[in-house]
């Protein structure tokens, strides 16, 4: 399977500082949950096994609002052996 691009490995200097701010737990601008959720859907877009899990985590990507929300989503991501971070 081709794993999807790393954040950080990404070159554009957007997605970095929102992951690292996601990952220090400090409040998240709208520009930066876009950014975190741009590369989540991009991770889902992989090919990885099909299961419930992975299309529930393909279909819950773009409802990714806030931080709460991205926290569920790794969680649930971890869960089904995905680690985007």
């Amino acid at each position: 399977m081709t794993m999807p691009g790393f954040w950080m490995n990404e070159t554009s200097g957007v997605l970095r500082p929102a992951v690292e701010a996601y990952l220090k737990h400090e409040a998240l601008t709208d520009a930066q949950i876009a950014a975190l959720r741009a590369y989540l859907r991009q991770w889902m877009a992989a090919p990885w096994p099909p299961g419930p899990g992975i299309e529930r985590l393909r279909a819950k990507v773009d409802g990714l609002q806030a931080h709460e929300a991205i926290d569920d989503w790794v969680d649930d991501a971890l869960a089904e052996g995905i680690d985007p971070l």
